[in-house]
């Protein structure tokens, strides 16, 4: 009796041992994955968003593409977090220190402006995880000395001169007024436009930083403007404000003349907020409208997107898609840690839907373009006019 429970006890063990070899057989033939974080950080709310929640819904595509294993095996599970800043620099500190101080985060994507940019560098550089903007554009950016940021995006040493360019060498109007916000963003680009506006022989008032943000009423501007005499007036700044000035200037007298702005206003806030006085303003963006592309990976993205989000793309949202695409390869490639990944954008080497990213020893992009848009109320959309370098900028 005896020996024959110690028969069954030892039959039992080994039927238990085959049981948990089999389970960890299992886990690894379903693929158990370590879940690694992807922070995406800007304006997911306010009144920038229109412009950041394009990119963010393109990662969240991405990523739910790569868990699903549309691009192959990863060793790893994906999970993006939002971590919204309404753009602001001063609440951006407090979202980094967040995430740096999480091991689970291993990277982030963003920050989306440049003035949460240079406020949130420092922390995420001193904590070594890799953060890459698309559409960050303050050229001062790269002066950081930052090891661990990229910029995916044409900076305002390429924005600036193809704005200024157009107003001088296309618009060529009499004189132009240069005007900003307050912001980082703004007051730059309006700085470097004046001085492109300047060499081509324009003559330029400028008002940089006039405009403060949130602010509605802009009739001293807009008198200054008119004063001026001015046919063309740049604007450095974000859709908010742009798309309550354009109509003060309709209205007060000034419709014959054309407003140019940057990629802060090729929003659609801008074009139904502004709505017929915004007719005719050109906007310059390191960005592609990639509905209007014909390549085949692009049709299967608008599609995947529209899908999902349930409206077509919107600025960035292929750029920041190419970024998401980056950290999926970067992963597949056994890349998943904070220096691991930081090394790979080191030396990136990929083609995605809007160009083909390497990175400079600045970690600047190695060739970046700007496109040139007009408004026009036909469809509600953008419509793109061409490449800088072929409108004379």
């Amino acid at each position: 009796m005896l020996r024959s429970k110690r028969v069954t006890l030892s039959v039992v063990s080994a039927v238990s041992a085959l049981a948990l070899v089999a389970a960890a057989c299992s886990s690894k033939s379903t693929g158990a994955q370590t879940t690694v974080k992807i922070a995406y950080q800007g304006a997911l709310t306010g009144g920038n968003a229109t412009l950041v929640v394009p990119g963010f819904n393109a990662v969240k595509l991405a990523f739910d593409q790569a868990n699903a294993g549309k691009f192959g095996t990863l060793p790893v599970k994906i999970q993006v977090v939002g971590e919204d800043t309404q753009g602001s620099p001063t609440q951006a500190p407090t979202v980094a220190n967040k995430v740096a101080s999480d091991s689970s985060f291993v990277g982030v994507i963003g920050p989306a402006f440049s003035g949460e940019s240079l406020a949130a560098g420092p922390i995420y550089d001193g904590a070594g995880i890799p953060f890459v903007t698309g559409s960050a554009t303050r050229t001062a950016i790269n002066q950081q000395g930052w090891a661990h940021w990229f910029r995916a995006n044409a900076n305002d040493d390429e924005q600036g001169p193809a704005a200024g360019n157009y107003i001088g060498k296309v618009i060529k109007p009499n004189c132009a007024f240069v005007a900003s916000d307050d912001s980082a963003y703004g007051t730059a680009l309006a700085s470097t436009v004046q001085s492109v506006v300047t060499n081509a022989q324009v003559p330029v008032t400028a008002q940089i930083s006039a405009v403060a943000t949130g602010q509605t009423d802009f009739s001293a501007l807009v008198t200054k403007i008119q004063a001026s005499g001015c046919k063309a007036v740049f604007y450095g700044g974000y859709s908010p404000e742009a798309e309550l000035l354009r109509p003060q200037l309709t209205q007060a007298g000034l419709s014959d003349v054309t407003l140019v702005g940057g990629d802060g206003i090729k929003d659609t806030d801008y074009t139904s907020k502004a709505g017929a006085a915004g007719e005719g303003t050109i906007a310059t963006c390191p960005c592609v409208d990639i509905t209007k592309s014909t390549d085949p990976a692009a049709k299967t993205f608008i599609t995947d997107y529209t899908a999902k989000v349930g409206q077509p793309p919107g600025i960035y949202s292929a750029e920041y898609y190419d970024i998401a695409r980056m950290y999926i390869e970067a992963f597949k490639a056994g890349k998943t840690t904070r220096a691991a990944l930081t090394t790979y954008f080191d030396s990136v080497h990929y083609t995605g839907l809007t160009k083909s990213y390497t990175f400079l020893t600045n970690h600047e992009l190695n060739q970046a373009d700007v496109k040139i848009f007009i408004w026009k109320d036909v469809g509600g959309n953008w419509t793109f006019l061409g490449e800088s370098s072929q409108l004379g900028a």
